[in-house]
């Protein structure tokens, strides 16, 4: 089985293969849009299920992948938005995710399950940086 820290830099390994993208395992101080922040747990659930299978067959594992542009004018943060949020195409969470849906061989199934939260987000508290951002909910059983 894998741990969350393997599947954590699995997720990266395949996030980073989408142009322009900056990819962090880690919440950083700063983001450099384009930016994905991977952060374990979603919408208040569990950031990990034990025993999902017998006699600790496999685990399931729940991540949040942010993803977040620069808010330079309405129309043009979206469309960039947007093309992480189709089903298909170079910019996909969907289609980078799933196509090796095994991580590099560190888990058994990964589906990118929702998108929610899309819309206007700071970035470093109270007075930070603005962006248009999405979270992404991850479901990955290893």
């Amino acid at each position: 089985m894998a741990s969350l820290s393997a599947i954590r830099a699995a997720l990266a390994t395949r996030l980073k293969t989408i142009p322009v993208l900056t990819v962090h395992t880690q919440v950083p101080d700063n983001i450099h849009p384009p930016a994905a922040v991977i952060m374990p747990g979603f919408e208040g659930e569990p950031c990990v299920r034990f025993d999902s299978t017998m006699a600790r067959g496999s685990d399931e594992f729940l991540f949040t992948v942010s993803v977040y542009v620069q808010a330079s004018d309405d129309t043009s943060s979206q469309v960039e938005l947007d093309a992480y949020l189709e089903g298909s195409g170079s910019r996909s969470i969907k289609q980078v995710l799933e196509t090796d849906a095994s991580l590099g061989g560190t888990a058994d199934f990964v589906r990118v399950r929702e998108a929610r939260n899309y819309g206007p987000t700071e970035w470093g508290g109270s007075g930070g940086t603005r962006y248009v951002g999405v979270d992404f909910g991850i479901e990955i059983t290893a």
